[in-house]
């Protein structure tokens, strides 16, 4: 098994006694990987024993403790990392350790986790009873497996250690990294939330793991509800239904006409009204399989069907996946424009399988490749930093036809991109507002009679933005003609065809309007974006009639 298919870092959750600190230092030892402690972490930055900080601090300020030092311990490469039980209880240390991590629980029943502790205890590898375990550990143990167990099932890989020694648990969790090496079945991303996790899986075939991941994600749901639309039904929404049926899960399928028409307020009450005319309850999934219109219609969906329902997102363009299945927006359309109606409702679980795009209409995917060239623009000033993507694009001998790794590599970088900036500002209230570049004048132009695919509105009001930082003298005509050339080799418009009438008084309406100014994302003069206010209509107006308006 080369290095480059194992994961990151590997992190050992389980009960105390599981042999989490033996078996770390072995594994470590067998992939060349280096042994990390965080209880002993803890007893470095503290300068006592874990026991005594109980006893003088208690345990809130353990746990503060103790999440700093996984943080910490997170941050590097090429670890194997030994935690201490109770660290799965906090949601803030799953996003910490979950991304690029195998997770792997070891689990013992309570009689043989007390006996081992026992043993270290006459052995003088432990100076004393952990503080959880005072009394009669036995009992203890009982409770807190109970309490904890359904937090350890959530793990990669679950090793049942009562009858192994280190040696066969060490090579039980080497034979899982064996299997998965490469798989994707590892999130590459996770993002914190106020209600759960978002994990973001990528990779060719994750679809097929599907049930599993949501199994071990909500280890008490049963049903999912599979929103799909007519385009993408046939393709992919009965092997999808299969996957989770095998899974042990019963699916309701949900289907919706493909198109903008679906996102209404009316197809948001019949898909409610379905759901709970067929007994839909809390521990029901969601399942999102589709483009930009399902993830955003669905996702709507589960964030006000019993005030809340957990949601996959499984994208099946390359719009939905570089962008609107990552982030958390949903909406719906209304008379007034384009998603002016929606929640911030971060899916539990992302799985963006490039497979997916083996059926994708040729126009669908050059739709797409909007937002992967719109990515390229933004991310030197997004936190992820550098112009990776960009030098990737220009290094291609054609957009319309990306090699399938390269393609995947694009996908991550598309996804890394819109990850940082999301995770630093997840509202939209002030760096997230760089995503919108090419979106303030590219909604109106796309709500102006739907003739334009999103992304195809997209890549035009990218130009409108460029042409008013042209007038604005923020960049220069070959920046310009640089990121028309690109649109053009992706198959996309770089003329519009319609009237800036039309397109300014939508524009008056756009929900991104603050103060009665709209905010356009324009590029930066040393590269990137940046927010600007003010424009003129004016010279609006002129960029609209550059790029083709009449």
């Amino acid at each position: 098994m080369g290095v480059e298919n194992l994961p990151r870092r590997v992190v050992l959750i389980g009960p105390s006694g599981s042999g989490k600190s033996e078996v770390a230092g072995r594994l470590a030892a067998a992939l060349g990987y280096r042994a990390i402690d965080t209880d002993a972490m803890v007893e470095d930055r503290a300068g006592m024993p874990v026991f005594e900080f109980f006893a003088r601090f208690g345990e809130p300020a353990f746990r503060a403790i103790e999440t700093e030092m996984l943080r910490e311990a997170c941050s590097s490469s090429g670890t194997v990392i030994a935690t201490g039980g109770g660290i799965v209880l906090k949601p803030e240390n799953w996003t910490a350790f979950r991304p690029e991590s195998a997770v792997i629980a070891l689990t013992a029943a309570p009689e043989t986790l007390a006996s081992r502790i026992e043993r270290q205890l006459c052995e003088g590898r432990t100076q004393a009873v952990r503080p959880l375990l005072a009394g009669d550990p036995v009992a203890r143990l009982r409770q807190l497996v109970a309490l904890r167990g359904p937090l350890y099932a959530q793990a990669d890989c679950v090793v049942e250690t009562d009858d192994l020694s280190a040696d066969e648990v060490q090579e039980s969790v080497l034979r899982y990294l064996r299997q998965q090496a490469g798989s994707g079945t590892i999130p590459r991303y996770s993002l914190p939330t106020a209600i759960e996790r978002s994990d973001i899986y990528i990779g060719h075939g994750i679809s097929t793991e599907a049930a599993r991941l949501a199994r071990r994600r909500w280890p008490r749901a049963q049903r999912v509800w599979l929103v799909t639309d007519e385009n993408v039904m046939p393709h992919w929404g009965r092997s999808i239904g299969q996957v989770f049926e095998v899974g042990g899960f019963s699916v309701n399928q949900l289907i919706v006409p493909a198109g903008e028409s679906s996102k209404s307020f009316e197809r948001v009450e019949h898909l409610c009204g379905e759901m709970t005319s067929g007994g839909v309850t809390r521990r029901d999934l969601v399942v999102a399989l589709g483009g930009g219109v399902v993830g955003d219609l669905a996702g709507f969906v589960a964030s006000v069907c019993l005030r809340g329902l957990s949601l996959i997102q499984m994208p099946t363009s390359l719009l939905a996946m570089v962008d609107s299945s990552v982030g958390g927006k949903t909406a719906i359309n209304t008379g007034a424009g384009k998603n002016q109606v929606g929640a911030f409702y971060q899916p539990g679980l992302v799985l963006i399988d490039p497979n997916f795009l083996h059926t994708l209409p040729a126009e669908e995917l050059e739709s797409g490749m909007a937002e992967v060239i719109k990515h390229s623009v933004i991310q030197p000033t997004t936190p992820l930093g550098g112009s990776s993507l960009a030098h990737l694009l220009e290094s291609l001998p054609s957009l319309r036809s990306i090699p399938a790794e390269t393609l995947t590599e694009a996908l991550s970088l598309n996804v890394g991109i819109k990850y940082s900036v999301v995770l630093a500002d997840e509202r939209e209230s002030g760096l997230r507002m760089i995503l919108n570049f090419g979106h303030t004048a590219g909604q109106a132009i796309e709500a102006d009679g739907y003739r334009y695919r999103h992304g195809e509105a997209v890549a035009l009001g990218m130009l409108v933005a460029s042409r008013i930082a042209l007038h604005l003298e923020r960049v220069d005509g070959r920046w310009v003609e640089r990121l028309e050339q690109l649109l053009s080799a992706a198959g996309l418009p770089t003329r519009f065809e319609g009237k800036a009438a039309s397109v300014l008084d939508l524009m008056s309406h756009d929900k991104k309007n603050i103060d009665g100014s709209l905010h356009w994302i324009l590029p930066a003069p040393d590269g990137g974006v940046e927010s600007v206010t003010g424009v003129d209509t004016d010279m609006v107006r002129l960029a609209l009639l550059d790029v083709g308006a009449a």
